[in-house]
């Protein structure tokens, strides 16, 4: 039969109405909760010992959260509308809202952005990337263990996300030298190693994401009290290292059995090597201009302050041209500051309208939580939220009001920081979880069952681990 000039075409035979929500539900989602924010935010019927700016804080509170939740809009743009309707409906005054973007929290993140725009541009990653992987990566096992150690250790000192971002296609290479298929075992856990070490190794300190500085911009607003580089380092680095430890072991033993021959390895490594072989002079600017703002951050932070520190430090890399402003321009995150003046802005906003204090009289105060109740429940909920809502938004629905629940058990205010923004990073089960995730799907070497079930596992090792050193090495210390 002739079928030259024949046209296929595929009919829709789905209802109008169905194609139509299809195509416009997140436009159609955003106008039903506007009409319902204005319905509530108009309702004149509130309790009486609750104000009306109270009242209102509340339902923006609530509007923003299921914003964040369903990204429907940007998370940036969700943030700036926030302020903008806390100034319209005169929560706060207008000069203090926009003041947030002000932030000490803020500046940090922005310096932290340019430094790691410093260890990029000057080529200091991949030089490091490729000598820890020459090293140790000689056998299926070293390799794997080596990409997890690699990738932690480098987001202890960049945000998680560009360590991911920067490795993905070193180990794209080395997949397609060692020709592995998408079934392959090495190949998953080669790219399982990529995301858990980044997810881990990004909670250790300060720098490994934003959803830190943030945490701690929302308890300066709200008490004015801060958590040192060192002293968070102190109290996070055991039990992350401890969990790290156990996955080593996890990852040896299941990519042990492989026999791959690796030698394929060598000849990239060394390939790599002769094209990196001689250190560029920007690479030892960027070292020492690194090496010098950890140590600030380290000894000196509560002298000149972290933020200080971090603006200082990326100004070098501009004095000592490792970097120019359009390199800058590209690793600086604004929508994360724009999200972040406006979350700090509406934790800021329940705590000056009574809101909190009085969910604490009505709600909080009559709960008998023990100790151990309340760091399960906001570890658990902080982790199972985080699989699903970006990390920072679960630091600005949960933290304001766990602050005000310590407070009222008689706990340090500091305590709900560690017990909200450290489990919040711990995101493992999907891949829109947190960015390395995604970015280690997108191998294609990672099926979505696998992920859920041991994502689901380190999940609750996760809980419990840092459950134990709550009880135990905290006190300890002293955080409560």
């Amino acid at each position: 039969m002739n079928t030259l000039g024949k046209s296929h075409f595929y009919i829709d035979r789905r209802p109008l109405i169905t194609l139509f929500l299809i195509k416009y539900k997140n436009a159609i989602l955003l106008l039903f909760s506007f009409v319902v924010f204005f319905i509530f935010i108009s309702n004149d019927n509130i309790p009486q010992d609750l104000s009306i700016q109270a009242y209102q804080a509340l339902v923006i509170f609530l509007f923003a959260n299921f914003l964040w939740i369903t990204n429907v809009i940007p998370l940036a743009i969700t943030s700036l509308m926030v302020m903008g309707l806390l100034a319209t409906f005169n929560v706060l005054p207008d000069e203090k809202i926009y003041s947030f973007f002000g932030n000490s929290a803020l500046f940090f993140i922005i310096g932290a952005f340019i430094i790691s725009a410093g260890i990029s541009t000057s080529g200091l990653n991949k030089r490091i990337a490729y000598y820890f992987l020459s090293r140790f990566g000689d056998k299926p096992h070293r390799l794997t263990l080596s990409i997890f150690l690699l990738s932690a250790f480098l987001a202890h000192v960049m945000p998680a996300h560009a360590v991911a971002a920067m490795l993905f296609p070193i180990l794209m290479s080395i997949s397609k030298r060692l020709e592995l298929e998408q079934s392959s075992i090495l190949g998953k856990y080669m790219f399982f190693a990529l995301a858990w070490g980044s997810v881990l190794g990004g909670v250790v300190t300060l720098l490994g994401g934003a959803r830190n500085p943030l945490a701690l911009g929302i308890l300066e607003e709200a008490t004015g009290e801060s958590i040192g580089f060192l002293d968070w380092m102190i109290a996070v680095a055991p039990p992350i290292y401890l969990i790290m430890l156990i996955v080593s072991i996890y990852l040896v033993k299941k990519v042990s059995a492989s026999t791959r021959d690796t030698e394929i390895l060598k000849e990239l490594f060394s390939e790599a090597g002769e094209r990196m072989s001689k250190i560029q002079l920007k690479e030892i600017k960027a070292l020492l201009i690194l090496v010098g703002t950890i140590y600030m951050w380290i000894f000196q932070s509560k002298r000149f302050g972290i933020a200080n520190v971090a603006l200082i430090s990326a100004a070098l890399f501009f004095v000592l041209n490792v970097i120019d402003w359009e390199d800058a321009k590209k690793e600086i995150n604004w929508g994360a500051i724009f999200m972040y003046g406006g979350a700090i802005a509406l934790g800021k906003a329940l705590e000056e309208t009574g809101l909190l204090e009085y969910i604490n009289q009505h709600y909080i105060s009559n709960m008998n939580f023990s100790t151990l109740g309340l760091i399960l429940v906001v570890f658990s909920i902080s982790v199972f939220l985080t699989e699903g809502v970006s990390n920072a938004a679960v630091v600005v629905i949960l933290l304001p009001v766990v602050i005000r629940t310590t407070i009222a058990l008689g706990l340090p205010s500091t305590l709900a920081v560690y017990l909200v923004a450290v489990p919040s990073g711990l995101a493992f089960m999907f891949p829109m979880s947190s960015p390395p995730n995604a970015i280690a799907f997108s191998s294609g070497y990672i099926k979505t069952s696998d992920s859920l079930k041991i994502g689901f596992i380190l999940n609750m090792l996760s809980i419990a681990v840092i459950t134990v050193f709550a009880l135990t090495y905290w006190r300890i210390i002293g955080i409560y």
